[in-house]
């Protein structure tokens, strides 16, 4: 069985939450490798890009988080 997320009773799949999540780590990475000048050493900034959110999202779908008390119906 798949689990799913209830935000004020709606069921919400856990694909969409998670790869939420996981853009906004891979954003805030992102932010980080650019105020360290780690991009001018990358070939290929989109694809480096879209690969780290793939490795991001990847590892919250195998580690999930800890859900909060209530999200889970």
């Amino acid at each position: 069985m798949i689990p799913e997320y209830s935000f004020g009773g709606v069921l919400v799949a856990t694909v969409p939450v998670t790869a939420g999540i996981a853009l906004i780590i891979a954003l805030i990475i992102h932010r980080v490798l650019v105020a360290l000048r780690f991009y001018r050493w990358v070939w290929h900034p989109v694809l480096f890009d879209t690969a780290l959110f793939v490795a991001v999202w990847c590892l919250i779908t195998l580690y999930p988080l800890p859900v909060p008390q209530g999200l889970l119906p």
